[in-house]
């Protein structure tokens, strides 16, 4: 979101989600409702894999909008520290609106129009939150602790 967008740079390797573009959100949900589009038009009209592709095409299509509009507002606040929590409720936003579209993209990973050095799933928002998680995780990228115990008296009333 660092970069408007027309700077954004087709095959150069996207690192951290701060900095999407509204272009990228494009492109990404155009091509993947070109794919729908055409796995819509390989079955029947009134079939059931007619209707999944479609309605399918319609999630990325609001989901596509909504990430446009998270990107967009991120301008507004991108540099505004003095308003904390909007700055990063957005950044949480924009950063699982990405992965989000992106585990639906995957399945084309192999398409020759697959931009693979754009649409991938992103870990950082930006270069401080990827020292700060390195520094407390090192290389392990998990949900849960390391030496979290199995048993323990919280744990069957937790999740029956």
């Amino acid at each position: 979101m660092a970069q408007d967008a027309d700077d954004t740079v087709p095959n150069e390797a996207l690192l951290y989600t701060d900095d999407l573009t509204e272009a990228d959100v494009i492109a990404l949900t155009e091509f993947l409702d070109r794919r729908l589009e055409e796995m819509a038009g390989r079955h029947p009209e009134g079939s059931d894999e007619h209707a999944a592709a479609v309605g399918f095409s319609r999630l990325v299509a609001m989901d596509g909008l909504q990430l446009r509009d998270y990107v967009n507002a991120w301008r507004d606040v991108e540099h505004r520290h003095e308003y904390p929590v909007p700055e990063n409720a957005l950044r949480q936003e924009i950063h699982f609106g990405w992965i989000h579209l992106c585990q639906a993209v995957a399945g084309w990973s192999g398409h020759a129009e697959f931009n693979a050095a754009r649409w991938r799933v992103l870990r950082w928002f930006c270069p401080q939150h990827q020292e700060f998680v390195e520094a407390a995780t090192g290389d392990a990228w998990t949900c849960a602790e390391p030496d979290e115990p199995t048993t323990g008296t919280w744990r069957p009333a937790a999740h029956p």
